[in-house]
């Protein structure tokens, strides 16, 4: 992912991929269980689509953090924040690889999401690792991605997905979430010839 590109597309972004992934964000949304006063990871939060959503679950007691790498997409997400007034949404520039402690300025989080995150993320699995760190015991994390991979009709949107957004809708981006939670759950939909998918899982509690 480079970040001419996504300045770029950040142009757009929201009229293409709202379309489609609205309901894929409430789902998502609805899986991490949020509670008044939680914080949440947003990562990588490009526009903001999230935080409404995300805003209606911790409350103004909560916390919202997003990480993203592109400075088109955090100014989109800057203009939706200032529209609603939201003071506790806070926005990070950053390789998400680079994401810890240090960076975010917190020690724990109390849920972690990820949309269309990591098909695009290079050393996506290294991120997972850090933001599952990141992630107090008892909390949820949510992933949700395409995968595209197996038929003609998918090989063929993985293409044009990797023109638009360089993304590689083949990774198995579910599977390092499946290894580390006992609660692992996964819904699919049916998308140019392969799934949207949603997965979610509660970090298990020493």
């Amino acid at each position: 992912m480079t970040r001419i590109h996504y300045e770029v597309f950040s142009r757009f972004y929201d009229l293409v991929t709202e379309p489609l992934h609205h309901q894929h964000r409430v789902d998502s949304v609805e899986l991490l269980h949020l509670r008044p006063g939680q914080s949440v990871l947003d990562v990588p939060c490009g526009t903001g689509a999230n935080f409404p959503l995300l805003a209606a679950g911790v409350t103004g007691t909560g916390r919202i953090l997003g990480v993203d790498r592109s400075p088109g997409m955090l100014r989109k997400a800057r203009a939706k924040i200032d529209r609603a007034r939201w003071e506790h949404v806070t926005l990070v520039e950053s390789d998400a690889r680079l994401i810890g402690p240090e960076l975010l300025g917190v020690e724990r989080v109390d849920a972690v999401i990820s949309m269309l995150g990591f098909t695009v993320i290079p050393d996506w699995e290294t991120v997972f690792e850090r933001t599952w760190d990141l992630l107090a015991p008892g909390g949820r994390y949510v992933v949700m991605d395409l995968f595209l991979e197996g038929t003609r009709t998918s090989r063929f949107a993985d293409a044009m997905f990797h023109v638009l957004a360089q993304a590689d809708s083949t990774r198995r981006f579910w599977e390092p979430l499946e290894r580390r939670v006992t609660d692992f759950e996964q819904y699919d939909d049916p998308v140019f010839g392969g799934v949207a998918r949603i997965v979610a899982g509660t970090k298990p509690v020493a």
